[in-house]
């Protein structure tokens, strides 16, 4: 049996076989991706826990997916800490995957080529709980979850989550990091051969934008071409929604809808199954 999208998806299809011409065919390509469109508003994140971690995450699955699917994993920052999932949604959170494809309103590249899945922690980010998870979403995962490209996992976060996928892709198990508005970042000779594109607010008053400046710089001393260490500044970030006096700090809203990121994500690849 068809699950619902696949039953809208089978209508669009019958749809075709009455149509003719190069007219038709557009006519038929924009039905398709205004179903789509629905369907990506209509699927919410759905919860799935790791025994082994302990953690509690929120998961996103395209609607439609055929094969082995990239992984885009994104860590919150301190603002949405705590042992509520609902929290990662938060309003201070807005513009960040997993707000914005609950809220369908993700970039479609994002909500249609990745399986985001989104942990929350209550004591901060540590990489080897992050692998140990990884190896939950790769190996052990629940009936029903997708399979997952292991070539193709990136990692992401905001502010203290920034900091997290860092030090996560210190293990050399993503194929990129994208920190926005890091509140910290390791050594560039840890992050060696891993392609990073960081996103911060020069006007940024709770973490400095010379936090990645430094990082990228250093990457950039060590061999990193500008393809696979870069590094947008924003003159003006806002503030995160719900937090007026955190000026600059709200780098997500701008970042995650940025189209060219997600196209240079799923170019990156590692070399080595994990």
């Amino acid at each position: 049996a068809l699950r619902p999208q696949g039953r809208v998806l089978a209508s669009a299809a019958a749809i075709d076989g009455h149509l003719g011409g190069e007219r038709d065919a557009h006519f038929l390509r924009c039905l398709q991706e205004m179903l789509i469109a629905l369907l990506v508003l209509s699927m919410p994140s759905k919860e799935v826990h790791d025994t082994q971690t302990g953690l509690h995450a929120l998961a996103y699955i395209p609607p439609t997916h055929s094969g082995p699917l990239a992984l885009l994993l994104y860590l919150h920052g301190a603002g949405e800490s705590g042992t509520r999932l609902a929290d990662i949604l938060s309003q201070g959170a807005t513009g960040t995957p997993p707000v914005e494809l609950e809220r369908g309103t993700a970039l479609p590249v994002l909500a249609r080529h990745f399986v985001v899945v989104a942990p929350q922690t209550d004591h901060g980010w540590q990489a080897e709980e992050v692998n140990s998870f990884m190896d939950f979403l790769l190996h052990r995962a629940p009936p029903g979850f997708p399979v997952l490209d292991a070539s193709r996992c990136y990692v992401t976060g905001h502010s203290m989550g920034g900091a997290g996928a860092l030090a996560a892709a210190t293990t050399k198990r993503f194929a990129a990091v994208v920190p926005v508005a890091p509140a910290g970042a390791p050594s560039a000779a840890t992050l060696h051969g891993v392609p990073v594109w960081a996103f911060h607010g020069r006007n940024d008053i709770v973490v400095p934008a010379s936090i990645s400046e430094r990082l990228v710089n250093g990457l950039r001393r060590k061999g990193a071409d500008d393809e696979h260490a870069r590094l947008t500044i924003y003159d003006e970030a806002p503030a995160p929604r719900g937090w007026p006096d955190y000026v600059g700090h709200g780098t997500p809203i701008l970042a995650y809808q940025t189209p060219e990121l997600w196209r240079w994500l799923l170019e990156q690849r590692t070399s080595v199954n994990s």
